[in-house]
């Protein structure tokens, strides 16, 4: 017989497996399988409860690192990847010795697309910022992901009002990429996020905290066109 205290898991499993715990906290997290890893690993929804029902209301998706390294893109292919992904798109982080996560949006990809020419690498960095800032060209590749949007651990997910509190952080962001990805499919090179923001605060954005960036002498294409991907 085979004692559980022998079964060794790698690392990736534990932190992805933590990671879709406090995820389904708020909705479902689907593991993408490493066989058929398409980017990101995990599909979730956000959902609301209806008696015993749950009523789907918003599709996001979520990388997972174990780590504060930068999220790196090292090639055209893999940046057009980030920049044209139609989900939702956000970082989690793994803090394996203190029992939380730390979610991050991905703004630079926006800021990329409003922006062309798209370079040919990029790097994310999450910071533990206190207050998050707005995505801002610093120089070269290398784009910061600022403060978390949502910082959490497992204790936390257990308790109804912090569950709700997630959810309502995560739908406003999940709300700022769908507008953004509408502006990318329109071939709108502009893009839209919170001036500044708190960690676990829904209530810190208001249309006064927002900035509206727009790129200036580029001709309203498709994101296909833009992206080098050829069109239907």
């Amino acid at each position: 017989m085979i004692s559980r205290a022998n079964i060794r898991y790698p690392i990736d499993f534990c932190r992805e497996y933590y990671a879709g715990l406090v995820l389904s906290a708020v909705g479902t997290a689907s593991p993408v399988p490493h066989q058929e890893d398409t980017g990101v690993d995990y599909y979730c929804t956000l959902i609301e409860h209806e008696g015993q029902r749950g009523l789907v209301t918003d599709l996001f998706t979520v990388q997972v690192k174990s780590n504060l390294e930068p999220w790196v893109f090292k090639t055209p292919e893999s940046v057009r990847w980030l920049v044209a992904h139609l989900l939702p798109l956000f970082l989690c982080v793994v803090n394996r010795t203190e029992g939380s996560v730390s979610i991050f949006h991905t703004a630079p990809r926006f800021y990329l697309w409003a922006m062309p020419p798209l370079p040919d690498c990029v790097n994310l960095w999450p910071t533990q910022d206190e207050i998050g800032q707005c995505t801002q060209w610093e120089g070269g590749t290398t784009f910061s992901l600022s403060a978390p949007i949502l910082t959490l651990n497992v204790q936390e997910a257990e308790q109804q009002s912090f569950r709700d509190m997630a959810k309502e952080v995560l739908k406003f962001w999940i709300s700022v990429d769908k507008a953004n990805l509408a502006r990318m499919v329109d071939g709108i090179h502009s893009f839209q996020m919170p001036h500044e923001y708190l960690t676990n605060s829904p209530r810190q954005y208001t249309p006064r905290h927002a900035v509206f960036l727009t790129a200036r002498g580029y001709s309203n294409t498709s994101r296909f066109q833009t992206l080098g991907i050829p069109s239907k």
